[in-house]
Protein backbone atom coordinates (compact mmCIF):
# COMPACT_ATOMS: atom_id res chain seq x y z
CA UNK A 1 0.00 0.00 0.00
CA UNK A 2 1.20 3.19 -1.06
CA UNK A 3 1.82 5.96 1.69
CA UNK A 4 -0.72 9.13 1.62
CA UNK A 5 1.74 11.36 1.65
CA UNK A 6 5.38 10.29 -0.22
CA UNK A 7 7.97 12.31 0.04
CA UNK A 8 8.86 14.06 -2.86
CA UNK A 9 13.19 15.27 -2.78
CA UNK A 10 13.96 18.05 -4.58
CA UNK A 11 17.13 20.84 -4.68
CA UNK A 12 16.62 24.35 -4.77
CA UNK A 13 16.18 26.07 -8.62
CA UNK A 14 18.78 29.10 -8.34
CA UNK A 15 18.00 32.10 -10.75
CA UNK A 16 21.49 33.47 -11.34
CA UNK A 17 20.39 36.79 -12.92
CA UNK A 18 18.66 37.76 -9.73
CA UNK A 19 21.07 36.58 -7.49
CA UNK A 20 23.11 39.07 -9.53
CA UNK A 21 21.13 41.59 -9.06
CA UNK A 22 21.05 41.04 -5.03
CA UNK A 23 24.74 40.85 -5.26
CA UNK A 24 25.20 44.38 -6.68
CA UNK A 25 22.49 45.75 -4.66
CA UNK A 26 23.45 44.70 -1.23
CA UNK A 27 26.68 42.77 -0.87
CA UNK A 28 29.03 44.58 -3.36
CA UNK A 29 29.35 48.21 -2.90
CA UNK A 30 30.74 48.59 -6.29
CA UNK A 31 30.76 46.39 -9.30
CA UNK A 32 34.47 47.35 -9.05
CA UNK A 33 35.22 44.35 -6.73
CA UNK A 34 35.33 42.63 -9.83
CA UNK A 35 39.02 43.39 -10.11
CA UNK A 36 39.70 42.72 -6.87
CA UNK A 37 38.09 39.23 -6.65
CA UNK A 38 39.70 37.88 -10.05
CA UNK A 39 43.12 38.93 -8.29
CA UNK A 40 42.25 37.25 -4.99
CA UNK A 41 41.32 34.40 -7.31
CA UNK A 42 44.76 34.20 -8.59
CA UNK A 43 46.87 34.85 -5.30
CA UNK A 44 44.74 32.27 -3.99
CA UNK A 45 45.90 30.07 -6.81
CA UNK A 46 49.54 30.83 -6.74
CA UNK A 47 49.59 30.01 -2.47
CA UNK A 48 48.07 26.83 -3.43
CA UNK A 49 50.66 25.92 -6.04
CA UNK A 50 53.38 27.05 -4.21
CA UNK A 51 52.01 24.12 -0.99
CA UNK A 52 52.39 21.53 -4.06
CA UNK A 53 55.76 23.29 -5.64
CA UNK A 54 57.24 25.51 -3.10
CA UNK A 55 59.92 26.94 -5.53
CA UNK A 56 57.09 28.22 -7.98
CA UNK A 57 57.60 32.10 -8.49
CA UNK A 58 54.21 33.40 -8.78
CA UNK A 59 52.90 35.79 -11.36
CA UNK A 60 49.45 37.49 -12.20
CA UNK A 61 49.49 39.07 -15.96
CA UNK A 62 46.76 41.60 -16.79
CA UNK A 63 45.91 42.77 -20.63
CA UNK A 64 42.87 44.93 -21.40
CA UNK A 65 42.14 44.41 -25.48
CA UNK A 66 39.82 47.33 -26.65
CA UNK A 67 38.94 46.84 -29.95
CA UNK A 68 37.56 49.85 -31.92
CA UNK A 69 34.12 48.18 -32.78
CA UNK A 70 32.91 46.01 -29.93
CA UNK A 71 33.50 46.30 -26.11
CA UNK A 72 36.43 45.96 -24.24
CA UNK A 73 37.85 42.67 -22.93
CA UNK A 74 39.96 42.12 -19.31
CA UNK A 75 42.06 38.70 -19.48
CA UNK A 76 43.90 37.99 -15.72
CA UNK A 77 46.21 35.03 -16.34
CA UNK A 78 47.99 33.47 -13.38
CA UNK A 79 50.90 30.51 -12.79
CA UNK A 80 48.74 28.96 -9.94
CA UNK A 81 47.13 25.53 -9.15
CA UNK A 82 44.89 25.18 -11.53
CA UNK A 83 41.49 23.46 -12.05
CA UNK A 84 40.72 19.77 -12.63
CA UNK A 85 37.39 18.76 -14.61
CA UNK A 86 35.81 18.05 -11.23
CA UNK A 87 37.22 21.17 -9.34
CA UNK A 88 35.68 22.95 -12.25
CA UNK A 89 32.23 21.75 -11.23
CA UNK A 90 32.55 22.58 -7.64
CA UNK A 91 34.20 25.10 -7.68
CA UNK A 92 32.79 27.62 -10.55
CA UNK A 93 29.17 25.40 -11.30
CA UNK A 94 28.06 24.98 -7.82
CA UNK A 95 28.11 28.45 -6.04
CA UNK A 96 29.22 29.25 -2.66
CA UNK A 97 31.13 26.20 -2.79
CA UNK A 98 34.39 27.73 -0.42
CA UNK A 99 37.68 27.24 -2.54
CA UNK A 100 38.44 25.89 1.19
CA UNK A 101 37.67 22.60 1.00
CA UNK A 102 40.00 19.92 -0.42
CA UNK A 103 43.98 20.74 -0.62
CA UNK A 104 43.33 24.15 0.73
CA UNK A 105 41.30 23.36 3.91
CA UNK A 106 44.85 22.83 5.26
CA UNK A 107 46.36 25.71 5.05
CA UNK A 108 45.25 29.47 5.69
CA UNK A 109 46.58 30.93 2.67
CA UNK A 110 43.62 31.94 1.11
CA UNK A 111 40.60 34.34 1.57
CA UNK A 112 38.57 33.64 -1.73
CA UNK A 113 35.12 31.81 -1.87
CA UNK A 114 36.03 31.09 -5.72
CA UNK A 115 32.37 30.15 -6.72
CA UNK A 116 31.11 33.71 -5.32
CA UNK A 117 34.62 35.68 -6.51
CA UNK A 118 33.83 34.69 -9.84
CA UNK A 119 30.59 34.86 -9.74
CA UNK A 120 31.63 38.85 -9.06
CA UNK A 121 32.47 39.25 -12.49
CA UNK A 122 28.68 38.55 -13.59
CA UNK A 123 28.39 42.69 -12.39
CA UNK A 124 29.84 43.71 -15.11
CA UNK A 125 30.11 40.83 -17.89
CA UNK A 126 27.20 39.14 -19.60
CA UNK A 127 29.58 35.88 -20.13
CA UNK A 128 33.00 34.29 -18.51
CA UNK A 129 35.25 32.66 -19.92
CA UNK A 130 37.60 30.20 -17.50
CA UNK A 131 40.99 28.60 -19.58
CA UNK A 132 42.67 26.28 -16.64
CA UNK A 133 45.26 23.56 -16.54
CA UNK A 134 46.27 21.61 -13.61
CA UNK A 135 49.31 21.73 -12.10
CA UNK A 136 48.40 18.74 -9.93
CA UNK A 137 49.27 16.31 -13.54
CA UNK A 138 51.44 16.95 -15.75
CA UNK A 139 49.60 15.64 -18.88
CA UNK A 140 46.29 17.04 -18.02
CA UNK A 141 44.39 18.69 -20.36
CA UNK A 142 43.24 22.31 -20.92
CA UNK A 143 40.00 22.97 -19.99
CA UNK A 144 37.45 25.72 -21.30
CA UNK A 145 34.61 26.75 -18.64
CA UNK A 146 32.08 29.07 -20.24
CA UNK A 147 29.58 30.37 -17.98
CA UNK A 148 26.53 32.62 -18.70
CA UNK A 149 24.84 35.42 -16.56
CA UNK A 150 21.36 32.96 -17.48
CA UNK A 151 23.27 30.33 -15.23
CA UNK A 152 23.81 28.02 -17.97
CA UNK A 153 27.59 26.58 -18.88
CA UNK A 154 29.65 23.98 -20.75
CA UNK A 155 33.13 22.45 -20.23
CA UNK A 156 34.71 21.34 -23.08
CA UNK A 157 38.46 19.78 -23.55
CA UNK A 158 40.54 22.59 -25.63
CA UNK A 159 44.11 23.04 -27.32
CA UNK A 160 45.57 25.47 -25.74
CA UNK A 161 49.72 26.20 -24.88
CA UNK A 162 48.50 27.55 -21.52
CA UNK A 163 50.64 26.15 -18.81
CA UNK A 164 49.46 24.87 -15.72
CA UNK A 165 47.39 27.88 -14.14
CA UNK A 166 43.67 29.73 -15.19
CA UNK A 167 43.38 32.69 -17.23
CA UNK A 168 39.69 34.05 -17.05
CA UNK A 169 38.02 36.39 -19.64
CA UNK A 170 35.84 38.81 -19.37
CA UNK A 171 33.56 40.90 -21.93
CA UNK A 172 32.14 44.25 -20.84
CA UNK A 173 28.56 44.01 -20.82
CA UNK A 174 26.28 46.86 -22.59
CA UNK A 175 26.98 50.15 -19.71
CA UNK A 176 29.69 48.64 -18.23
CA UNK A 177 32.30 49.76 -20.91
CA UNK A 178 34.33 52.45 -18.78
CA UNK A 179 34.88 49.39 -16.27
CA UNK A 180 36.68 47.37 -18.29
CA UNK A 181 38.58 50.10 -20.07
CA UNK A 182 42.61 49.78 -19.66
CA UNK A 183 42.93 53.51 -17.69
CA UNK A 184 40.12 52.23 -15.46
CA UNK A 185 41.54 48.93 -14.89
CA UNK A 186 45.44 49.84 -14.28
CA UNK A 187 43.59 52.30 -11.45
CA UNK A 188 41.46 49.46 -9.80
CA UNK A 189 44.72 47.09 -10.16
CA UNK A 190 46.88 49.29 -8.27
CA UNK A 191 44.00 50.32 -5.49
CA UNK A 192 43.37 46.62 -4.45
CA UNK A 193 46.62 44.72 -5.64
CA UNK A 194 49.31 47.29 -4.86
CA UNK A 195 50.84 45.77 -1.68
CA UNK A 196 50.08 42.34 -3.24
CA UNK A 197 53.30 40.15 -2.37
CA UNK A 198 53.97 38.60 -6.21
CA UNK A 199 54.24 40.57 -9.47
CA UNK A 200 51.00 41.80 -10.61
CA UNK A 201 51.42 43.40 -14.53
CA UNK A 202 49.23 44.99 -16.59
CA UNK A 203 50.79 44.69 -19.94
CA UNK A 204 54.26 45.82 -19.22
CA UNK A 205 53.86 47.73 -16.28
CA UNK A 206 54.39 46.47 -13.08
CA UNK A 207 51.73 47.57 -10.77
CA UNK A 208 52.76 46.56 -7.07
CA UNK A 209 56.61 47.61 -7.43
CA UNK A 210 56.10 49.20 -3.58
CA UNK A 211 56.30 46.98 -0.56
CA UNK A 212 53.74 48.29 2.24
CA UNK A 213 55.30 51.17 4.33
CA UNK A 214 55.89 48.90 7.47
CA UNK A 215 58.59 46.89 5.54
CA UNK A 216 60.58 49.95 3.70
CA UNK A 217 63.91 50.00 4.55
CA UNK A 218 64.97 52.49 7.67
CA UNK A 219 68.69 52.06 9.04
CA UNK A 220 66.87 54.23 12.18
CA UNK A 221 63.57 55.11 13.87
CA UNK A 222 63.15 58.43 12.50
CA UNK A 223 64.17 57.67 9.39
CA UNK A 224 61.25 54.85 9.75
CA UNK A 225 59.13 57.37 10.87
CA UNK A 226 59.66 59.67 7.74
CA UNK A 227 58.84 57.02 5.69
CA UNK A 228 55.36 56.60 7.47
CA UNK A 229 54.71 60.11 7.06
CA UNK A 230 55.96 60.48 3.70
CA UNK A 231 53.43 57.16 2.71
CA UNK A 232 50.53 59.26 4.28
CA UNK A 233 51.27 62.42 1.93
CA UNK A 234 51.52 60.63 -0.88
CA UNK A 235 48.52 57.51 -0.10
CA UNK A 236 46.16 59.17 2.12
CA UNK A 237 46.30 62.68 1.37
CA UNK A 238 47.06 63.62 4.99
CA UNK A 239 49.48 65.11 6.65
CA UNK A 240 50.03 63.51 10.09
CA UNK A 241 50.98 64.85 13.35
CA UNK A 242 53.06 61.31 13.78
CA UNK A 243 53.13 57.87 13.02
CA UNK A 244 52.57 55.03 15.44
CA UNK A 245 53.77 51.48 14.68
CA UNK A 246 51.35 48.84 14.80
CA UNK A 247 51.61 44.99 15.75
CA UNK A 248 49.23 42.54 16.87
CA UNK A 249 48.39 39.04 16.70
CA UNK A 250 48.50 38.58 12.55
CA UNK A 251 48.08 42.22 12.19
CA UNK A 252 50.69 44.54 11.40
CA UNK A 253 50.64 48.29 10.08
CA UNK A 254 50.89 52.42 10.72
CA UNK A 255 48.52 54.59 13.09
CA UNK A 256 48.76 58.31 12.15
CA UNK A 257 47.89 60.87 13.99
CA UNK A 258 45.23 63.14 12.45
CA UNK A 259 46.32 66.84 11.76
CA UNK A 260 42.63 68.34 13.07
CA UNK A 261 40.25 67.48 16.09
CA UNK A 262 37.46 64.74 14.46
CA UNK A 263 34.44 64.21 16.54
CA UNK A 264 34.24 61.43 18.79
CA UNK A 265 31.37 60.12 17.29
CA UNK A 266 32.70 60.54 13.53
CA UNK A 267 32.83 57.53 11.66
CA UNK A 268 36.34 55.72 11.70
CA UNK A 269 37.58 55.43 7.50
CA UNK A 270 40.73 52.77 8.12
CA UNK A 271 42.50 51.43 5.52
CA UNK A 272 42.64 47.67 5.68
CA UNK A 273 44.25 44.47 3.61
CA UNK A 274 43.57 41.09 4.31
CA UNK A 275 46.61 39.37 3.35
CA UNK A 276 48.22 42.19 1.58
CA UNK A 277 44.51 42.37 -0.69
CA UNK A 278 42.81 45.63 0.26
CA UNK A 279 39.48 45.03 1.37
CA UNK A 280 38.72 48.32 2.34
CA UNK A 281 39.52 51.94 2.51
CA UNK A 282 36.51 53.02 4.80
CA UNK A 283 36.81 50.12 7.51
CA UNK A 284 35.36 51.23 11.15
CA UNK A 285 35.58 49.89 14.89
CA UNK A 286 38.95 48.32 14.07
CA UNK A 287 40.31 50.14 17.10
CA UNK A 288 38.95 51.51 20.34
CA UNK A 289 36.34 54.07 21.15
CA UNK A 290 38.56 56.83 22.48
CA UNK A 291 41.27 56.56 19.81
CA UNK A 292 39.01 58.47 17.31
CA UNK A 293 41.70 61.03 16.35
CA UNK A 294 44.52 58.53 14.26
CA UNK A 295 43.81 56.59 11.08
CA UNK A 296 44.99 53.42 10.58
CA UNK A 297 46.36 51.10 7.94
CA UNK A 298 46.53 47.97 8.39
CA UNK A 299 47.50 44.18 6.93
CA UNK A 300 46.05 41.07 8.52
CA UNK A 301 47.00 37.58 8.12
CA UNK A 302 44.23 35.60 10.46
CA UNK A 303 41.07 37.81 10.57
CA UNK A 304 37.85 36.35 9.26
CA UNK A 305 36.62 39.08 6.31
CA UNK A 306 32.54 39.84 6.38
CA UNK A 307 30.38 38.51 3.14
CA UNK A 308 31.27 41.46 1.28
CA UNK A 309 35.10 41.45 1.94
CA UNK A 310 35.13 44.92 2.94
CA UNK A 311 35.74 44.62 6.28
CA UNK A 312 36.24 42.48 9.30
CA UNK A 313 33.48 39.54 10.73
CA UNK A 314 33.06 40.83 14.43
CA UNK A 315 34.20 38.22 16.95
CA UNK A 316 36.66 37.22 19.63
CA UNK A 317 39.44 37.58 17.22
CA UNK A 318 38.65 40.87 16.16
CA UNK A 319 38.25 42.16 19.88
CA UNK A 320 41.19 40.89 20.85
CA UNK A 321 42.90 42.83 18.23
CA UNK A 322 41.46 45.95 18.71
CA UNK A 323 42.50 45.67 22.25
CA UNK A 324 46.27 45.05 21.38
CA UNK A 325 46.07 47.86 18.64
CA UNK A 326 44.74 50.75 21.36
CA UNK A 327 47.95 49.18 23.53
CA UNK A 328 50.02 50.29 20.89
CA UNK A 329 48.74 53.68 20.80
CA UNK A 330 48.76 54.06 24.26
CA UNK A 331 52.62 52.80 24.49
CA UNK A 332 54.01 55.03 21.70
CA UNK A 333 52.32 57.91 23.40
CA UNK A 334 53.97 56.66 26.91
CA UNK A 335 57.15 56.56 24.30
CA UNK A 336 56.69 60.67 23.59
CA UNK A 337 56.44 61.30 26.80
CA UNK A 338 59.42 60.23 27.79
CA UNK A 339 61.70 60.88 24.12
CA UNK A 340 60.35 63.61 22.80
CA UNK A 341 58.02 65.91 25.23
CA UNK A 342 57.28 68.33 22.82
CA UNK A 343 56.17 66.09 19.72
CA UNK A 344 53.60 64.87 22.80
CA UNK A 345 52.98 68.78 23.54
CA UNK A 346 51.47 68.89 19.44
CA UNK A 347 49.65 66.09 19.63
CA UNK A 348 47.92 66.59 23.31
CA UNK A 349 46.95 70.26 21.92
CA UNK A 350 45.12 68.58 19.32
CA UNK A 351 43.70 65.68 20.87
CA UNK A 352 43.46 66.33 24.43
CA UNK A 353 39.62 65.34 24.33
CA UNK A 354 40.75 61.70 23.08
CA UNK A 355 43.94 61.58 25.49
CA UNK A 356 41.95 62.48 28.38
CA UNK A 357 39.05 59.93 27.77
CA UNK A 358 41.85 56.96 27.17
CA UNK A 359 43.29 58.70 30.87
CA UNK A 360 40.09 58.63 32.18
CA UNK A 361 40.23 54.35 31.71
CA UNK A 362 43.96 54.10 32.61
CA UNK A 363 45.68 55.06 35.91
CA UNK A 364 48.89 54.64 34.25
CA UNK A 365 47.98 56.88 30.65
CA UNK A 366 46.69 58.99 33.45
CA UNK A 367 49.81 59.71 35.22
CA UNK A 368 52.18 59.88 32.30
CA UNK A 369 50.06 62.90 30.68
CA UNK A 370 48.41 64.67 33.76
CA UNK A 371 50.75 66.92 33.04
CA UNK A 372 50.23 67.64 29.59
CA UNK A 373 46.50 67.89 29.09
CA UNK A 374 45.31 71.17 29.06
CA UNK A 375 42.48 72.80 31.27
CA UNK A 376 40.44 76.53 31.78
CA UNK A 377 41.51 78.21 34.58
CA UNK A 378 40.10 81.72 35.64
CA UNK A 379 43.84 83.37 34.47
CA UNK A 380 43.86 81.76 31.30
CA UNK A 381 43.94 78.18 29.39
CA UNK A 382 47.31 76.37 30.81
CA UNK A 383 48.18 72.57 31.20
CA UNK A 384 47.89 71.04 34.86
CA UNK A 385 51.85 70.63 34.94
CA UNK A 386 52.28 74.52 34.41
CA UNK A 387 49.42 75.20 36.54
CA UNK A 388 51.03 73.04 39.26
CA UNK A 389 55.17 74.72 38.58
CA UNK A 390 53.27 78.36 39.09
CA UNK A 391 50.36 77.59 42.08
CA UNK A 392 51.12 74.34 43.51
CA UNK A 393 47.70 73.90 45.33
CA UNK A 394 45.09 72.96 42.45
CA UNK A 395 40.97 74.54 43.47
CA UNK A 396 38.33 73.31 41.04
CA UNK A 397 34.74 73.60 40.38
CA UNK A 398 32.72 71.15 39.43
CA UNK A 399 30.01 72.99 36.74
CA UNK A 400 30.77 75.29 34.15
CA UNK A 401 28.08 77.57 35.55
CA UNK A 402 29.97 78.02 39.10
CA UNK A 403 33.18 78.69 37.29
CA UNK A 404 31.40 81.38 34.79
CA UNK A 405 30.20 83.27 38.49
CA UNK A 406 34.01 82.50 40.18
CA UNK A 407 36.24 83.20 37.16
CA UNK A 408 35.79 87.00 36.92
CA UNK A 409 36.24 87.32 40.88
CA UNK A 410 38.91 84.89 41.39
CA UNK A 411 40.95 86.54 38.01
CA UNK A 412 40.85 89.90 39.98
CA UNK A 413 42.30 88.55 42.62
CA UNK A 414 45.23 86.88 40.82
CA UNK A 415 43.76 83.57 42.25
CA UNK A 416 43.60 80.18 39.92
CA UNK A 417 40.68 78.39 39.83
CA UNK A 418 40.20 75.14 37.21
CA UNK A 419 37.22 74.80 35.18
CA UNK A 420 36.26 71.13 36.31
CA UNK A 421 33.02 71.36 34.19
CA UNK A 422 34.43 70.06 30.40
CA UNK A 423 33.85 65.90 29.49
CA UNK A 424 36.69 64.57 31.88
CA UNK A 425 38.05 67.23 33.74
CA UNK A 426 36.37 66.28 37.06
CA UNK A 427 36.54 62.67 36.93
CA UNK A 428 40.40 62.99 35.86
CA UNK A 429 40.97 65.67 38.69
CA UNK A 430 39.28 63.26 41.38
CA UNK A 431 41.59 60.44 40.30
CA UNK A 432 44.83 62.51 40.09
CA UNK A 433 43.69 63.59 43.42
CA UNK A 434 44.11 59.70 44.96
CA UNK A 435 46.91 59.01 42.82
CA UNK A 436 49.13 62.08 43.49
CA UNK A 437 47.87 63.22 46.50
CA UNK A 438 50.96 65.40 47.07
CA UNK A 439 49.71 67.95 44.22
CA UNK A 440 46.59 69.13 46.75
CA UNK A 441 43.72 69.06 44.22
CA UNK A 442 40.62 70.50 46.33
CA UNK A 443 37.01 70.80 45.02
CA UNK A 444 36.41 74.33 45.42
CA UNK A 445 32.85 75.80 46.90
CA UNK A 446 31.68 78.45 44.99
CA UNK A 447 29.80 79.97 48.12
CA UNK A 448 34.09 80.10 49.30
CA UNK A 449 34.66 83.01 46.80
CA UNK A 450 33.13 85.09 49.31
CA UNK A 451 35.13 84.52 52.39
CA UNK A 452 37.73 86.76 50.74
CA UNK A 453 35.33 89.85 50.45
CA UNK A 454 36.44 92.67 52.88
CA UNK A 455 33.77 93.36 55.40
CA UNK A 456 32.71 96.55 55.97
CA UNK A 457 33.85 99.48 58.97
CA UNK A 458 31.59 100.36 60.93
CA UNK A 459 31.28 103.68 59.60
CA UNK A 460 30.81 101.90 56.33
CA UNK A 461 27.72 99.63 57.67
CA UNK A 462 26.12 103.43 58.38
CA UNK A 463 26.68 104.63 55.25
CA UNK A 464 24.91 101.65 53.29
CA UNK A 465 22.36 100.97 56.39
CA UNK A 466 19.42 102.57 54.31
CA UNK A 467 20.24 100.56 51.31
CA UNK A 468 20.18 97.34 53.00
CA UNK A 469 16.96 98.35 54.30
CA UNK A 470 15.54 99.54 50.92
CA UNK A 471 17.11 96.24 49.32
CA UNK A 472 15.81 93.73 51.07
CA UNK A 473 12.32 94.93 51.16
CA UNK A 474 12.75 95.04 47.24
CA UNK A 475 13.78 91.41 46.92
CA UNK A 476 11.99 89.29 50.06
CA UNK A 477 9.67 88.00 47.95
CA UNK A 478 12.09 86.59 45.67
CA UNK A 479 13.53 84.75 48.78
CA UNK A 480 16.87 86.84 48.62
CA UNK A 481 18.88 88.00 51.24
CA UNK A 482 21.16 91.26 50.55
CA UNK A 483 24.47 91.81 51.86
CA UNK A 484 27.09 94.49 51.36
CA UNK A 485 30.78 94.09 51.17
CA UNK A 486 33.96 95.16 48.90
CA UNK A 487 35.66 92.85 46.25
CA UNK A 488 37.32 93.02 43.01
CA UNK A 489 36.80 93.24 40.75
CA UNK A 490 35.31 96.81 40.86
CA UNK A 491 33.63 97.00 37.91
CA UNK A 492 30.80 93.97 39.37
CA UNK A 493 28.02 95.65 41.02
CA UNK A 494 26.38 92.72 42.86
CA UNK A 495 27.31 88.71 42.54
CA UNK A 496 24.91 86.34 43.91
CA UNK A 497 26.13 84.18 46.40
CA UNK A 498 23.91 80.92 45.98
CA UNK A 499 24.97 77.77 48.65
CA UNK A 500 25.45 74.14 47.17
CA UNK A 501 21.42 73.12 46.23
CA UNK A 502 19.97 76.68 46.37
CA UNK A 503 20.33 76.32 42.06
CA UNK A 504 18.21 72.95 41.72
CA UNK A 505 15.49 74.56 44.14
CA UNK A 506 15.58 77.85 41.68
CA UNK A 507 14.77 75.17 39.21
CA UNK A 508 12.14 73.33 41.10
CA UNK A 509 11.04 76.71 41.82
CA UNK A 510 10.52 77.94 38.51
CA UNK A 511 8.80 74.47 37.20
CA UNK A 512 6.27 74.32 40.10
CA UNK A 513 5.62 78.29 38.75
CA UNK A 514 4.48 77.03 35.97
CA UNK A 515 2.54 74.60 36.85
CA UNK A 516 0.76 75.92 40.25
CA UNK A 517 1.92 79.82 40.19
CA UNK A 518 4.55 81.33 42.61
CA UNK A 519 6.38 79.16 44.94
CA UNK A 520 8.50 80.83 48.04
CA UNK A 521 11.54 78.68 48.36
CA UNK A 522 12.89 80.55 51.78
CA UNK A 523 16.44 82.86 51.75
CA UNK A 524 18.41 80.44 50.68
CA UNK A 525 20.23 83.20 48.46
CA UNK A 526 22.11 86.62 49.45
CA UNK A 527 22.54 89.36 46.58
CA UNK A 528 26.39 90.61 47.44
CA UNK A 529 26.50 94.22 46.69
CA UNK A 530 30.00 95.44 45.89
CA UNK A 531 30.90 98.46 47.86
CA UNK A 532 34.21 98.82 46.03
CA UNK A 533 31.44 99.87 42.86
CA UNK A 534 31.11 103.31 42.09
CA UNK A 535 27.24 102.42 41.28
CA UNK A 536 26.84 101.04 44.22
CA UNK A 537 27.62 103.50 46.84
CA UNK A 538 25.89 105.87 44.74
CA UNK A 539 22.93 104.11 44.82
CA UNK A 540 23.56 104.38 48.78
CA UNK A 541 23.58 107.74 48.98
CA UNK A 542 20.62 107.90 47.21
CA UNK A 543 18.86 105.63 49.95
CA UNK A 544 19.93 107.67 52.41
CA UNK A 545 18.08 110.90 50.44
CA UNK A 546 14.99 108.94 50.17
CA UNK A 547 14.83 108.07 46.58
CA UNK A 548 12.86 104.88 47.50
CA UNK A 549 11.91 103.68 44.49
CA UNK A 550 14.44 104.34 42.83
CA UNK A 551 16.84 102.50 44.61
CA UNK A 552 14.90 99.81 44.91
CA UNK A 553 14.31 99.22 40.80
CA UNK A 554 17.73 99.45 40.76
CA UNK A 555 18.51 96.69 43.15
CA UNK A 556 15.26 94.55 41.16
CA UNK A 557 17.87 95.18 37.82
CA UNK A 558 20.71 93.84 39.67
CA UNK A 559 19.37 91.17 41.11
CA UNK A 560 18.50 90.04 37.59
CA UNK A 561 21.36 91.11 36.28
CA UNK A 562 23.16 88.85 38.79
CA UNK A 563 20.95 86.07 38.02
CA UNK A 564 21.83 86.32 34.00
CA UNK A 565 26.03 86.19 34.83
CA UNK A 566 25.55 83.65 37.26
CA UNK A 567 23.54 81.14 34.59
CA UNK A 568 21.27 80.61 36.97
CA UNK A 569 17.97 79.85 35.28
CA UNK A 570 15.02 82.75 35.33
CA UNK A 571 11.38 81.79 37.13
CA UNK A 572 8.42 83.46 35.37
CA UNK A 573 8.46 86.68 38.07
CA UNK A 574 12.07 87.40 37.30
CA UNK A 575 11.28 87.87 34.08
CA UNK A 576 8.12 90.03 34.92
CA UNK A 577 10.15 91.97 37.31
CA UNK A 578 13.17 92.48 34.59
CA UNK A 579 10.11 94.24 32.10
CA UNK A 580 8.24 96.26 35.00
CA UNK A 581 11.95 97.77 35.56
CA UNK A 582 12.99 98.65 32.09
CA UNK A 583 9.40 100.07 31.50
CA UNK A 584 9.83 102.60 34.74
CA UNK A 585 13.30 103.62 33.59
CA UNK A 586 11.76 104.31 29.89
CA UNK A 587 8.95 106.00 31.46
CA UNK A 588 11.29 107.89 34.24
CA UNK A 589 8.98 107.08 37.02
CA UNK A 590 10.61 107.19 40.38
Amino acid sequence: MRPANPTMPGTFQVDLRGLVALLSRHLYRSPDVYIRELLQNAVDAVAARRRFEPGVAGAVEIDVVEPGDGPPEVIVTDNGIGLTGTELVELLATIGRSSKRGELSRHRDYIGQFGIGLLACFLVADEITVVTRSAKDPDARALRWQGRADGTYDITPVESDLPAGTRVHLRARPGSEHRLSRGHVLRLTHRYGGLLPLPVRLGSTRVNDEPPPWELPALTQEQERENALSYARRVLDLDPLDAIPLHADGVRGLAFVLPYEPSPAARQDHRVYLRRMLLSESADRLLPDWAFFVRCVIDADDLRPNAARDGFVEDARLDAVREQLGRCIRDHLTDLARLWPSRLAGVVAMHHAGISALAVHDEQCLLLFADWLPVDTSLGRMTLGEHARRFGELRFVRRCDDFRRVAPIAAAQGRCVVNGGPANVSTLLDRLALLRPERKIVELDPTEVVDSFTDLSVAEQAEVADLVRLAESALWRHGVGVQVRAFAPTQMHATLVAPEGCRSRRQLGRAQSIVDGPVALGPASHLCLNFANAAVRELARQARQGRIMRVRRAVELLYVQALLLGHHPLRDREFSLLDEVVLDFVEDRG
